[in-house]
């Protein structure tokens, strides 16, 4: 879907997460508490993307029961793009809604007027069906300026990133996505909130993911929590319990048709919803194929070479 952050490109951190024990793929999922619509998930560090499967499916069955719906997950590796999971609840025609933060991190973003990282990208998604499968609203973005792992594909591919994206180590702006991690010496910069002058608004979204995805589950919170995975915070809403499915369509497919409507601004041709582009990217792919930088595919194949599978023969 061109989300190339989070894609094959944490193949190699998988591996090596699973060399030294942070991620566990035998851990058991358990339901550690119930109340009602409310879920508590322990996922014992297995694989992200295994637990916040589970995790949503479980929601979207209590949200069929009770119209609505909360699950949140502990000890969970990292599950990748968040808004595959809101998605999962519009497939089942319900709204879904999450998040996750980054508990214990030692700080990839800083606060809002702050010269080093504090929390992680804390990324938010909502996910609303649309009049049809195939075209479902979905809006997931990170509360940073960008994605951690955007970064990373920039370091692979050595090129700099815009302005206003990072501050080095010293707490200057910078364009070199390799300030963002660790130097010999321990020090690394930090990605910017999002919005320019007015990041504090996203530097509060980012508290706010904090608070549901943190310290609603036990995970923990940047800075006081065990590294190397997710909190996670997952909501969905049965539409049917509020108006009808078809009511709802009528509306909210009416806003879609009333938004993307001309005029459009001068050097546009049209206007998208959330999810459009992602639509788009998905289907070029499907016909041509994903295209992979060496250092990225360098990567997987150490990590091939590390499981016993063998490295990729072009």
């Amino acid at each position: 879907m061109g989300h190339d952050s989070h894609g094959v490109v944490r193949t190699l951190t998988y591996m090596n997460q699973v060399e030294d024990g942070t991620i566990k793929p035998s851990g058991a999922i358990e339901l550690i508490h119930e109340h009602g619509a409310a879920i508590v998930i322990d996922g014992n560090w297995n694989f992200g993307q295994v637990i916040a499967k589970q995790a949503m499916s479980m929601a979207i069955e209590r949200a069929r029961e009770h119209g609505m719906s909360a699950a949140v997950c502990r000890q969970t590796g990292h599950i990748g793009r968040v808004g595959a999971y809101a998605q999962q609840a519009a497939a089942a025609g319900m709204i879904g809604i999450g998040c996750v933060n980054n508990p214990g991190t030692g700080g990839l973003v800083a606060p809002f007027g702050g010269a080093v990282g504090r929390m992680g990208t804390n990324p938010l998604a909502i996910a609303i069906p649309g009049e049809d499968d195939e075209h479902p609203f979905v809006l997931d973005f990170a509360t940073s300026v960008a994605a951690e792992g955007k970064m990373r594909i920039a370091v692979n591919k050595g090129v700099e990133v815009p302005p206003d994206y990072l501050l080095n180590s010293d707490g200057q702006p910078t364009l070199d996505p390799n300030d963002l991690y660790p130097d010999e010496a321990g020090n690394r910069g930090a990605l910017l909130p999002f919005g320019g002058p007015v990041a504090y608004k996203a530097y509060g979204l980012a508290m706010a993911v904090e608070a549901l995805s943190g310290s609603l589950s036990g995970a923990g919170v940047a800075g006081n929590g065990k590294p190397g995975g997710n909190g996670v915070f997952f909501m969905v809403l049965n539409i049917g319990s509020f108006i009808s499915r078809d009511e709802f369509d009528e509306s909210f497919g009416g806003l879609n048709t009333h938004v993307t409507q001309p005029p459009f601004r001068e050097g546009n041709d049209e206007v998208l919803t959330a999810g459009e582009p992602e639509r788009r990217r998905m289907a070029e792919r499907l016909a041509n194929g994903i295209e992979l930088d060496d250092e990225t595919l360098r990567q997987m194949n150490e990590a091939a070479v590390m499981v016993g599978v063998g490295a990729l023969e072009l």
